[in-house]
């Protein structure tokens, strides 16, 4: 039904207010239905009027405001925040460089916040909106899954402040959930050299390379039997024309965890024992990778993470090992998610260093590293470390 015309003297009055003759005051009408006296002040009752309506029925009182924000605002704050994703992620990735991993993470997570914020504009987010995203989408995750995606919100959100999108970060409000200590029990030189005892000799190889090189399982997975020149996203060695005091090489490992920082370029000495390790893996398969195996039969596409059909991809080298370790019956006592991995070779090699005396820190690729010597290449800094070995009996 059609609201009923007002009369013509109340038509030069905002809205709601009305004059009531026989008690000679103005009479305004609020969105409950109760009438208010404004007094008998003609100017000041107007512009009461005219504010409460602003303000309590906004969609019937156009403003400068009202009409800004049905433009999509000065900066585009008033449109959807998913319109703003494109532009922002293109920001995040030149300014952060992320890994292909990581930025696999962030486009699936930009997805989601394209599908959720798809008709909520930039500048009317809250923290309501950040726990419904998390609700919506990650509920029964982790609150370590849940922190991660909390903290790419509050990534996005830090480029829409940036460009006045957004007053401030609501995600930064958001408490973030408790995470539990590792309960993963560490590799004992035992267990090890049990586990070794009954692996393929590629495996062999890569639990060999771990624990005289402290790296992890993507490392070691990408390093080559010989490079040309150490460069930024190789692992590989390159060769002396002759031994130089018990020394035959240098082993350049790029370390993509901290792949942006000065220690992510190590550079390590390779003695008798590495190089013995090296050339035990050479056998009748042609491949670049110093850990490599032969498929008889490929049912599931190349990984990513590999670039050669004989490379091993870092996945297999960590579930392999788990297999084999749970197979020959190592911490079965414990229950799965306590049993050591693959990656506590690198803590294991650490601990054994540490105990003869030599500083694992710059082997490990980590920032506060004693004891090592840094030198330039092709305008990369590389930290060389001692030379250093474990000896242990393998079998």
């Amino acid at each position: 039904m059609a609201a009923r015309p007002r009369k013509r003297e109340y038509r030069h009055l905002p809205d709601y207010l009305f004059f009531d003759k026989d008690r000679g005051v103005y009479k305004f009408t609020l969105i409950t239905g109760t009438k208010k006296t404004l007094g008998s002040d003609r100017v000041m009752a107007i512009a009461i009027a005219r504010e409460y309506n602003l303000r309590m029925r906004p969609e019937k009182t156009p403003s400068i405001e009202s009409l800004i924000r049905e433009s999509g605002g000065v900066n585009g704050e008033a449109q959807p925040f998913s319109e703003h994703i494109d532009r922002i992620m293109e920001r995040a990735v030149k300014d952060e460089q992320p890994s292909k991993s990581t930025l696999d993470d962030w486009n699936n997570d930009a997805a989601r916040v394209k599908e959720f914020f798809n008709n909520i504009p930039a500048c009317d987010i809250e923290l309501e909106h950040v726990n419904d995203y998390i609700r919506n989408y990650h509920s029964e995750s982790s609150a370590n899954v849940q922190n991660r995606k909390v903290s790419f919100l509050k990534k996005l959100f830090s480029y829409a402040v940036d460009e006045s999108l957004m007053m401030d970060n609501p995600a930064t409000r958001k408490k973030m959930r408790r995470v539990d200590k590792k309960v993963r029990r560490r590799l004992t030189l035992n267990q090890f050299l049990a586990i070794h005892a009954a692996a393929e000799p590629w495996l062999k190889t890569a639990m060999d390379l771990a624990i005289q090189t402290t790296q992890a399982r993507l490392e070691v997975s990408r390093i080559r039997y010989s490079i040309r020149e150490p460069k930024e996203g190789v692992c590989g060695c390159v060769w002396f024309d002759q031994e130089e005091a018990g020394i035959f090489g240098t082993l350049y490992i790029h370390r993509q965890k901290v792949q942006y920082k000065e220690a992510a370029h190590v550079a390590i000495p390779i003695g008798r024992a590495l190089k013995d390790i090296i050339d035990n893996s050479r056998d009748n398969v042609a491949s670049p990778y110093v850990v490599h195996r032969l498929l008889e039969k490929r049912s599931n596409p190349i990984s990513k993470e590999v670039n050669h059909p004989t490379q091993v991809a870092p996945d297999y080298l960590s579930r392999a090992f788990s297999e084999l370790r749970d197979r020959i019956g190592v911490a079965a006592e414990l229950p799965i998610k306590e049993r050591p991995t693959f990656h506590e070779i690198r803590a294991l090699a650490a601990h054994i260093f540490e105990k003869q005396g030599v500083d694992p820190q710059a082997r490990m690729a980590h920032s506060d590293a004693k004891s090592t010597k840094i030198y330039t290449q092709n305008h990369v800094e590389w930290v060389e470390v001692p030379h250093a070995e474990i000896v242990y009996k393998a079998g």
